[in-house]
């Protein structure tokens, strides 16, 4: 068998070995390969201490190249982002839950009580709505604060890091529409409604039409006989009923 022919089959052999299944097996072998070198990224920082942005990105330079490749066309960001969500996770179990504090612990709209926070409810705030900040608008301001941006994203994921700051603007929201419920009215807005507020006058007693008429004219007395001839009609239609009533009872 000639040299061309042998690679011909060992080309045949390569293309038959990446099949959909072979590739599953390939990209799972992967996957298992990235979470051991994830564990042992973990596991290189004994102190139960977070990890910070720029130690991230010094662990990734130097083990790029024993990156899975879907990792290494990753953006830079996400994988971080990636990365430290699970130092988190085998670092902090207790903070990747969401935990309701008690009023002992934290301050009025506040979840956390540490430096860090104190710009974002200083931002929080400041802001002029009655809606909750947005994704996009969280996303903004921490570009507009890195320093601000990596010391969050080194406690926290993306995903609670905005779900916290939403919560904690939907407090401030809250204690607002409080103090403006439970605040007391002065003299001048008492004043106000009371000048406000139209007293209803009685309503006028219906006059009889026939008052207004002249007793001589020829209007008055047409109307003072009809009137005559309903009671008539009134007393005759009771002089009817009468018995049959009276026969009931």
């Amino acid at each position: 068998m000639s040299n061309s022919t042998e690679q011909t089959l060992d080309d045949e052999l390569r293309l038959s070995d990446r099949s959909p299944k072979n590739q599953l097996r390939e990209e799972q072998q992967q996957a298992q390969e990235w979470e051991t070198l994830a564990r042992a990224w973990v596991s290189a920082f004994p102190e139960a201490k977070a990890v910070t942005v720029s130690q991230v990105e010094v662990w990734i330079d130097s083990n790029f190249d024993s990156l899975p490749a879907d990792l290494q066309s990753m953006p830079r960001s996400e994988l971080i982002e990636r990365l430290l969500s699970i130092q988190n996770y085998f670092r902090f179990p207790s903070q990747t839950q969401e935990r309701e504090p008690s009023q002992h612990e934290l301050p009025p709209a506040r979840f956390q009580r540490t430096d860090q926070w104190i710009p974002v409810y200083s931002w929080l705030e400041s802001l002029d709505t009655d809606e909750v900040v947005k994704s996009k608008d969280i996303a903004d301001w921490l570009s507009d604060n890195q320093q601000v941006k990596d010391q969050l994203c080194s406690r926290h994921s993306r995903y609670h890091l905005m779900h916290y700051i939403k919560k904690c603007h939907l407090k401030i929201l809250k204690r607002r529409e409080k103090k403006v419920v439970s605040q007391p009215l002065n003299k001048e807005s008492v004043l106000k409604v009371r000048k406000d507020v139209v007293a209803k006058k009685p309503a006028p007693v219906p006059s009889n039409p026939l008052n207004n008429l002249p007793k001589d004219s020829d209007l008055y007395i047409a109307k003072r006989n009809e009137a005559l001839r309903k009671y008539e009609i009134l007393l005759e239609l009771e002089k009817k009923l009468a018995p049959v009533f009276s026969r009931k009872k």
